[in-house]
């Protein structure tokens, strides 16, 4: 197990206690056994918070596309084409982002994706700051996570099944404790039929990516994959080293989730929160908050004047946090 916390006992037995709080015991020990693990509806999604993303979700998708996710029979997202341009769900998704040996499918295997929803709807706040959603990534990834990114996938219908990987930036070996972890509100019923998740049980233990026939999803390709099953509601956690990837969805309708991208604080992220948090948004959550949206990580700096100004800019949330954890951690323990 993985904490960022310099003292590990104390850290160790901070993030157990909320564990058993939860009553996520179970959940962890999947975690650990297969690499990834799926937290049922009335567990993971307080308050009717998973119908409440979707909602958000559908109304992001009419917004930037121009008409309404058809849910019942996946029209509006059916095989959508691979194109060099924007992701839209017009367009699909970009050809550049596609991993290799992917670009040539006949249509895109992951559907719809609409990057940096979060300033969209104060829904993804709750989402972010679910207990279930934090415990689960600070057994992974310590009490420095942060957000990397938040998004919303969307897939009708299609062909192609998307090639196993892990989500770990780095090349293999990869280290033995998570880097970054994923935790996807999962909106609608996941199963093979309906194109969800697929997972090499035990994956994790590699530690490395698949290689050649081990990436491929179907006839002549990995025999280990499985798919996932899980309610609308679920969460599914995963290391960032487990193998994933999805089938292609057979099923009318649409498959809709929200991943959460978490990574230690000194892996780039996705998308640059540092200084864009509203004060209003920051002033309604605990110090936490604050922490998972980078405003503790110190970035890039141009000379001394500007590393001092962006450092104390930093401390003043790592201090807070700090004293809001109980005054057990020092402020610079909480990047180790």
């Amino acid at each position: 197990m993985a904490v960022a916390i310099a003292n590990s006992e104390s850290g160790l037995d901070r993030v157990w206690n909320e564990i058993c709080e939860l009553g996520l015991q179970t959940y962890v020990a999947d975690l650990d056994t297969h690499g990834y693990t799926v937290i049922p509806p009335e567990i993971a999604s307080p308050n009717g918070l998973a119908d409440r993303m979707l909602a958000a979700c559908l109304d992001i998708a009419e917004r930037r596309n121009g008409e309404r996710p058809d849910m019942e029979t996946g029209s509006t997202h059916a095989n959508l084409p691979i194109t060099p341009r924007g992701s839209s769900v017009k367009e699909g998704r970009p050809k550049g982002r596609m991993p290799l040996g992917q670009r040539d499918a006949p249509d895109s295997p992951v559907g719809d994706i609409m990057h940096s929803i979060f300033f969209e709807d104060e829904v993804f706040e709750d989402a972010l700051m679910n207990p279930v959603l934090l415990a689960m990534a600070t057994y992974l990834c310590g009490y420095s996570v942060v957000l990397s990114g938040m998004g919303c996938w969307m897939k009708g219908p299609n062909k192609s099944t998307f090639r196993l990987h892990t989500d770990t930036p780095l090349a293999s070996p990869l280290p033995p404790q998570s880097m970054v972890c994923e935790l996807m509100y999962v909106l609608t019923d996941f199963n093979r039929e309906n194109g969800g998740t697929a997972f090499v049980p035990g994956s994790h233990r590699l530690c490395r990516n698949p290689d050649g026939r081990e990436a491929i999803i179907g006839e002549g390709g990995n025999q280990d994959v499985v798919p996932v099953e899980a309610k609308a509601g679920s969460l599914v956690v995963w290391t960032g080293k487990t193998w994933h990837g999805s089938y292609n969805r057979t099923a009318t309708g649409l498959r809709v989730s929200v991943p959460v991208y978490m990574v230690r604080p000194f892996i780039r992220t996705q998308e640059n929160f540092i200084g864009r948090v509203p004060q209003e948004m920051l002033d309604r959550h605990p110090s936490r908050f604050a922490i998972l949206m980078q405003q503790g990580v110190v970035p890039g700096y141009e000379n001394p004047i500007d590393e001092a100004a962006k450092a104390s800019y930093a401390e003043q949330f790592v201090s807070a946090y700090a004293e809001e954890l109980g005054g057990v951690l020092r402020a610079k323990d909480l990047y180790n």
